[in-house]
């Protein structure tokens, strides 16, 4: 398979005074594994679907290698789709489903196979040939003569799943493909998902409201709100450095914690007063707040960098104690996922499950000073670009 990059230029689809995608600019490279991710409604699909030719832009321009694909028709931009509902024939053997676009595009019409038969049958055997072999791939050449009904969810997955992979695209588009399977098989699936698309090196778009599906697929991940490109980075860069606060509770399970910090002056250095505790900061996070001393900001700090005093591993950078309520606790197995109220104020932290607490106990908090994100209260945006 030949893969190609994809470019959406300052593309916008507008359904009457909706406007489903703004200005969306994003490259996706030849063989990469792009995620596009955010809340329902976000314009995720409807990007893959002007993509596909589903759906005209208003404005912009769509590119598929160097060519634009505005005006092309969807049978002639050598995209596959796989559809969040399978999208299988119910009437259709597994081998039928899988050969069925392979057929209509190579064949081309009964009469064509009545009047060149000898050569119509050549290209029936390889079809054959290949359908057998992407079906090998995807452990599936013992389901080649059931129907979609016999099949369990998964089993139709791979189907829908074949038929996109036989026909050799050059750009895979898939929406939400895991969604209807269970939590196991879902797991599994993504994980031979991912190294499918390692082995076949077809660029891929991938569309999905699942963080952590996102997480673990993608190459890269485009963040979308409200029709909108929040931000575009490996999964590392848009945990560890968030571009604003949609991203950084978005992206996490549990989601960041956002506090509202006044910045005062403090042994001559910048510091932070959230309620009644005061928290020095970093060097680097000082040079960031210089011009902000007596204005607000919001500080972020993810769950797992928060610790009580029996928690804190030796080496990490802590603030002073904060005095905190336990207000709600959930158990995760290992961890709890810990409710904190602090000056009314809530966050949570992620505390080993061996560390009892109860709800209505006080624990004195400590956060790790080197993780702490800034963000600009009125904008959202990060402080630490």
């Amino acid at each position: 398979m030949k893969a190609e990059s994809v470019r959406f230029e300052k593309v916008t689809k507008r359904f009457g005074s909706v406007v489903a995608v703004n200005q969306l600019t994003l490259h996706i490279q030849p063989g990469e594994f792009m995620v596009l991710v955010g809340p329902s409604g976000c314009g995720k699909t409807t990007a893959l679907r002007m993509l596909a030719g589903l759906e005209d832009p208003t404005e912009g321009k769509i590119y598929i290698g160097e060519r634009c694909v505005n005006e092309v028709p969807p049978r002639d931009r050598d995209i596959a789709m796989v559809f969040q509902n399978y999208a299988l024939y119910p009437h259709m053997r597994v081998y039928d489903n899988i050969a069925f676009g392979l057929r209509l595009r190579e064949l081309k019409g009964v009469l064509w196979q009545l009047t060149h038969w000898s050569e119509a049958r050549a290209i029936r055997q390889r079809i054959d040939a290949r359908v057998r072999q992407v079906a090998q791939m995807l452990e599936i050449e013992g389901l080649l003569h059931r129907l979609p009904k016999e099949l369990s969810g998964g089993q139709r997955q791979r189907v829908a799943l074949a038929r996109a992979i036989v026909r050799q695209p050059k750009v895979f588009l898939m929406d939400e493909p895991l969604s209807n399977l269970d939590a196991k098989l879902r797991d599994q699936t993504r994980a031979e998902l991912k190294k499918l698309q390692e082995r076949l090196g077809v660029t891929t778009i991938y569309v999905t409201h699942d963080q952590k599906e996102a997480m673990t697929l993608g190459a890269r991940i485009a963040v979308m709100k409200d029709g909108v490109l929040q931000q575009v980075g490996t999964p590392e860069e848009v945990y560890f450095r968030p571009a604003n606060t949609f991203v950084a509770t978005f992206i996490g399970t549990p989601p960041m914690n956002l506090l509202s910090a006044q910045v005062l002056e403090h042994a001559g250095k910048p510091a932070l007063q959230i309620g009644s505790a005061t928290l020095p900061v970093l060097e680097c996070h000082a040079q960031k707040l210089r011009t902000r001393v007596g204005q607000r900001v919001l500080v972020g700090i993810r769950p797992q960098d928060i610790y009580t005093d029996r928690t804190a591993p030796p080496d990490a950078i802590l603030s002073e104690p904060v005095p905190a309520v336990v207000d709600v606790v959930e158990p995760h197995g290992d961890r709890n996922d810990v409710h904190l109220l602090v000056d009314g104020a809530t966050l949570i932290a992620q505390l080993s499950a061996r560390i009892k607490v109860n709800e209505g106990d006080t624990v004195a908090l400590q956060l790790h000073l080197e993780y702490l994100h800034l963000f600009d209260p009125a904008t959202g945006e990060t402080l630490e670009a």
